[in-house]
């Protein structure tokens, strides 16, 4: 007979892996399951010349729900995540000069919401970085991990999930279904009469945006700044803006290096299209240049990433407790659903699923530790 799992997890980003570990503490019996060699997702450890950072450009904002999902994150990891909050306007260049973003007026570009999230003005700084919460993440997962494996068809019987295809061929069996992908997905992997015409339709035709990140490593320090930058020059186009930071300067064989990570946000459909990603590319250097003349002289590194659909929820309709409506043991924790953005979502998307799994995670309790002290032995007469 073949096996069959608690739990099946599809996908092994941030999302899928808080759920992982979460679900970890009742049981063994989970399969991950994961397309890439390796897990993490977007959020894994890049070596760079000024040291070991980010995937990417990673922010999160101070706010009620950020300040909940971290929480969250430290109750899963046993150890604190949230350092300080600082506050530090964002700013962006006009006329010659850095000026307080105060917003893009009546002209806000098509992927607003994906770009507000890095525009606040108070930040919560990090005590651990987001690619050491994945690697810790996945530390914790006590099941069978199953890389290189695609997850081509769901299938069902009567209102359940009974078992998946994977890689095409391959049959995996489980009580319960979590989908932590890319939601557009759903509307290939999902049975036909689980979801309406009109949903698949719309999960197919939805804006989804990809993220495109540009690292780079500057041959000296550019500036002290830290706050978030905000660059979209003087003419309106159909690239958009970016946003962006400087990381802290530091010396690395005698020599001042500084890093900076930019993102700017491209539809998903052309994606492909190697004209808009190298347009895109060149305005974000051209924002940078114009801001710092002299930032990209003799760069060191230049480091170009695509996260395709990285956002656009494809408007699926899902129960309150995040399960299709005709199929009672998939949970879809796609982040994108979540109405947060980001690291956020991701987080919060995670505590949803598993709150409605009937699980509530909370702090490891401490070992308690109970000192004895002994009294000095008496002489013997």
């Amino acid at each position: 007979m073949a096996h069959i799992y608690d739990y099946a997890i599809i996908g092994s980003g941030l999302t899928g892996l808080s759920i992982a570990a979460a679900l970890s503490r009742e049981t063994k019996n989970i399969a991950l399951i994961e397309a890439m060699d390796v897990p993490n997702g977007v959020n894994k450890k890049v070596n760079f010349p000024t040291g070991p950072m980010n995937n990417g450009l990673r922010f999160v904002p101070d706010s009620v729900l950020s300040e909940k999902a971290m929480r969250f994150l430290e109750n899963l990891l046993g150890q604190p995540v949230i350092a300080d909050v600082s506050e530090e306007a964002p700013i962006t260049y006009e006329a010659g000069g850095f000026k307080t973003f105060l917003g893009f007026g009546e002209n806000p570009p098509a992927f607003y919401e994906e770009l507000a999230y890095f525009t606040g003005s108070k930040r919560i700084d990090l005590a651990s970085e987001p690619h050491q919460w994945t690697q810790s993440l996945f530390e914790k997962f006590k099941g069978d991990f199953l890389p290189r494996s695609y997850v081509t068809k769901f299938h069902k019987e009567d209102q359940k999930v009974t078992h998946i295809t994977i890689n095409g061929s391959k049959t995996l069996h489980a009580q319960n279904f979590i989908f932590a992908g890319t939601v557009k997905d759903l509307g290939v992997l999902l049975p036909e009469d689980s979801i309406s015409i009109r949903a698949r339709t719309k999960l197919s035709k939805n804006t989804y945006w990809t993220a495109l990140c540009l690292d780079l490593c500057h041959s000296k320090a550019v500036t002290e700044s830290k706050a978030m930058h905000v660059l979209n020059g003087t003419t309106q186009d159909e690239i958009g803006p970016c946003v962006g930071r400087f990381l802290q300067a530091n010396e690395v064989e005698g020599q001042t290096l500084q890093s900076s990570q930019w993102m700017t946000f491209i539809e998903n459909e052309v994606t492909e299209d190697s004209e808009v990603i190298g347009l895109a590319l060149k305005k974000i250097k051209r924002q940078i240049k114009r801001a710092y003349p002299e930032a990209l002289d003799g760069l060191k590194l230049e480091r170009i990433f695509v996260a395709p659909i990285i956002a656009g929820n494809g408007d699926i309709k899902l129960k309150a407790n995040m399960t299709i409506p005709e199929l009672e043991n998939l949970w879809i924790a796609s982040p994108t659903v979540h109405e947060q953005r980001n690291l956020v979502g991701a987080l919060l998307q995670a505590e949803t699923i598993v709150a409605s799994l009937g699980f509530q995670v909370e702090a490891p309790v401490p070992e308690t530790v109970v000192e004895v002290n002994e009294a000095p032995a008496e002489a013997v007469l």
